[in-house]
């Protein structure tokens, strides 16, 4: 098979094509065993264990390195992330069994946003041997559905609501951006290797899209709430989510409501340079405290900028994620700073999250009370004829 070209980017190195094709070889030869073995056992069974721990250490691999996991089969070939796969003379019975063992059931494809847990692999065993269901819908066996694992249903499967799947989608993209930004900050705080960036542009494609494609239930995501330091991930997804939904309000080009979703997943990642004990911290900080929080914005934008390649969207990225703390009016002894649109959107989107989300050190605030204190005692913040925007953008929520 010839091989394919990637999705990603211009910067898709030879050693990440390489390693998708290794990993996708161990990912079709653990198919094929399962679709071999389970003619003859119970997905409970010993014999399973060893192919299935390939499967998901591959998978968590590409997970790692690609921010997702997608297997397609498409005419004579196998894809994974859109990369075609070369297979030899020896591979080929391999690949046409798996392919027509999915085929038979309406399935082209596999694919995960995050890593699937041993029950989903062991419903995997199932669902391809002869006790599987015939017509599969993108969970699986609906009496016992993937929690992470989606199929991709083709023309012969179950019949799919096409609302349904765009759902899971849209909840796959989440979580990934939650998962991008909470791995972003760990590994900037140990020196780490980051994921590469084309992967959050493509779960931001998708978010883009799928805004456009629903934007009440879109916008519901924003109603996902964590505390502890599980708050960075959810809040800096949710900014994204809202932010998105601002700039549809506002009719700028998908584009740019790109771009406003990638420096809100970076806004606030310049916290990794920040010691957990501060961040968790109850009541009025000192100056030193003080300082150091203002100074992650900086951080932030230089995370974005962070051993890659500078072009314009970058840039505009990294000055949204650091003007989206400044405030609009400062104090009289400061001067007036010159905050672009998408820091004046992702300002505003920030806050209210962050205002409607519990802390540590304090309780949440309702919709309303937000609202009241972003337009009262926080005021000097915010773009006045885009702050009164935000009730019309965010009415969905209180549905």
């Amino acid at each position: 098979m010839s091989k394919g070209r990637s999705v990603f980017d211009a910067n898709d190195s030879q050693a990440t094509r390489d390693l998708r094709q290794q990993l996708g070889q161990q990912v079709l030869l653990a198919l094929s065993s399962i679709v071999r073995d389970a003619r003859s056992y119970s997905e409970e069974n010993a014999v399973f264990k060893p192919m299935l721990e390939q499967l998901q250490q591959a998978i968590f691999t590409l997970l790692e390195a690609d921010g997702v996991f997608e297997l397609a089969f498409q005419g004579d070939g196998a894809y994974l992330n859109r990369q075609g796969l070369r297979v030899d003379a020896g591979g080929l019975p391999l690949l046409e069994g798996v392919k027509q063992d999915l085929k038979k059931r309406g399935v082209s494809g596999l694919s995960a946003a995050v890593a699937p847990p041993k029950a989903d692999l062991r419903e995997l065993v199932r669902l391809l041997s002869p006790r599987g269901p015939k017509s599969p819908g993108s969970r699986g066996d609906t009496a016992r559905p993937f929690i992470v694992l989606r199929l991709k249903v083709g023309a012969g499967g179950a019949a799919e609501d096409a609302s349904e799947d765009r759902t899971a989608r849209l909840v796959s993209a989440y979580a990934h951006a939650v998962f991008f930004v909470d791995h972003t900050i760990q590994q900037l705080r140990v020196a780490g290797e980051l994921i590469p960036l084309w992967a959050a542009s493509r779960v931001m494609q998708d978010l883009v899209d799928l805004q456009a494609a629903m934007p009440a239930r879109f916008l519901q995501l924003a109603r996902s709430k964590a505390v502890s330091e599980e708050y960075w991930g959810f809040h800096a997804a949710n900014v994204a989510v809202l932010a998105i939904s601002f700039g549809a309000r506002l009719g700028l080009a998908k584009g740019r409501r790109h771009d406003l979703g990638m420096a809100a997943l970076f806004h606030d990642v310049g916290m990794a340079a920040i010691p957990a004990a501060l961040l968790e911290r109850h009541g009025k900080l000192d100056i030193r405290a003080q300082t150091a929080l203002k100074a992650s914005p900086l951080f932030a934008a230089r995370a974005i900028l962070r051993d890659r390649e500078v072009h314009a969207a970058a840039l505009e990225r990294a000055l949204a994620a650091y003007e989206c703390h400044l405030d609009l009016v400062p104090p009289a002894e400061d001067p007036v700073p010159e905050i672009g649109l998408l820091g004046r959107i992702l300002s505003i989107c920030e806050s209210y999250d962050a205002l409607t989300t519990e802390r540590p050190f304090r309780p949440a605030r309702s919709h309303q009370e937000a609202l009241r204190i972003m337009t009262t005692e926080q005021v000097f913040r915010f773009d006045p004829q885009l702050i009164d925007l935000l009730p019309a953008v965010v009415e969905p929520l209180l549905r």
